[in-house]
């Protein structure tokens, strides 16, 4: 008897902790199940960075996507556009000779789905991410090559989260 209550109990715990991650609103991010309509798109990307562009279409492909030309879209395939990627830095840190040590860099970006005659049907939907950067005072090189892979995560990571958010998109 004392057992099939500890079972019991340990179960309705169970049940209750789940219930509260659920409506707290959270859940595991994985591969992100994309609305039908969005399966196939056109891509008309502003961003300003081929890397970004990689990237997008590297996360696209990864969730399903058919990217087409526009050549060969019909009426019914919508078009992603993404707007011009703006970059902004924040001074964190200095040394003792006053030279900038730590730099928080911060890109956003903002991208409609639209109909092929152009009217917007999602959007505009903003995107962005940050990150510290650090060893800003080292050889122009070093720094360079360090802000360089940095900004291939930053990419990555908004592509990504660009690809997320579309899971939303009321189509």
């Amino acid at each position: 008897m004392k057992a099939t209550f500890i079972h019991t109990t340990r179960y309705f715990l169970f049940a209750i902790l789940a219930m509260s991650l659920t409506a707290c609103g959270f859940h595991l991010r994985g591969q992100v199940d994309l609305p039908i309509s969005l399966k196939t798109l056109t891509l008309t990307s502003e961003s300003g960075s081929d890397e970004f562009d990689r990237a997008l279409r590297i996360a696209l492909v990864k969730a399903g996507v058919v990217i087409l030309e526009e050549s060969n879209a019909n009426k019914n395939t919508f078009n992603l556009k993404v707007n011009k990627i703006t970059s902004s830095d924040t001074d964190l840190a200095y040394d003792s000779s006053n030279d900038v040590t730590q730099v928080q860099r911060r890109l956003s970006s903002y991208y409609f789905i639209r109909q092929a005659d152009g009217k917007s049907l999602y959007g505009p939907r903003q995107i962005s991410t940050s990150r510290v950067l650090e060893n800003q005072d080292s050889s122009a090189s070093t720094a360079l090559s360090y802000n360089t892979s940095q900004m291939k995560a930053m990419y990555t990571n908004l592509a990504a989260q660009l690809v997320s958010d579309l899971n939303y998109a009321p189509l």
